[in-house]
């Protein structure tokens, strides 16, 4: 397996609760490991101490790992989907994966073997414990619905995502909500890339357990992009079927 160096983006919102398991975590992985060639840690906003948190971690490393942690900190707030889009425009590694700034994926438990050949590797949540009941049950009913609908093999929609730089513009993403993850992997089974999805990971505790995506307003853009996956999907049928 030859070394391929990996981007990791890292979108983050008021997570100063969060924050300092996540870059220890990062050190720990960076001490034995030279795979991550960046972290793009991309501030959305915060109103916390979360981005003062990030500068000061960032100054009492090593130049090694200090050279390799950028800070972009967004003038508006955009949410999830347009920072992680941001930030995979700012990849310049031949692998981008993402994680989220809540401390929850630690790199340590996956990132150490993986074939590179795959254009798309997919990190499924194999514990969801440290969720609440109500979470549990709305991601289950969320990926087998979704699943089921573009006739795909049921699998976690909202785990972690890894994939080759240069098949990024390919997907034409247009997601602005949180099913940007479910928009990936669902035009990856279209496009046909090669997918491996054994991969999978444990979610760890947070300090203080809170989410974003349950809200009215998520739930509406979660809604529009779903009704342009279809759109999308109905395209490529008419396209391939009917002329």
């Amino acid at each position: 397996m030859r070394n391929s160096k990996i981007s990791v983006v890292i979108p983050f919102y008021n997570e100063e609760d969060e924050l300092d398991k996540l870059l220890f975590n990062i050190r720990k992985f960076e001490n034995k490991s030279n795979q991550v060639s960046e972290y793009l840690f991309i501030d959305d906003c915060s109103k916390d101490n979360s981005l003062k948190i990030l500068k000061n971690f960032k100054k009492k490393q090593k130049i090694l790992l200090s050279k390799k942690i950028i800070i972009i900190k967004n003038k508006v707030n955009l949410g999830w989907a347009k920072t992680l889009k941001k930030g995979y425009k700012k990849s310049k590694s031949e692998l981008t994966l993402f994680i989220p700034g809540d401390g929850e994926a630690d790199l340590n438990q996956f990132l150490r073997k993986f074939d590179p050949e795959f254009d798309v590797i997919i990190f499924q949540r194999k514990d969801m414990r440290s969720r609440p009941l109500l979470r549990k049950i709305i991601s289950k009913l969320y990926k087998y619905l979704i699943c089921k609908i573009f006739f795909i093999k049921v699998l976690d929609l909202n785990g972690l995502i890894m994939i080759k730089t240069k098949k990024i513009n390919k997907l034409k993403l247009f997601s602005n909500s949180f099913f940007i993850s479910a928009e990936i992997i669902l035009k990856s089974h279209l496009l046909k890339l090669n997918i491996d999805r054994d991969k999978n990971f444990k979610l760890l505790i947070k300090n203080k357990y809170k989410s974003s995506s349950l809200n009215l307003k998520q739930l509406f853009l979660t809604l529009f992009d779903f009704i342009k996956m279809i759109l999308f999907c109905l395209n490529i049928f008419f396209k391939t079927f009917i002329k």
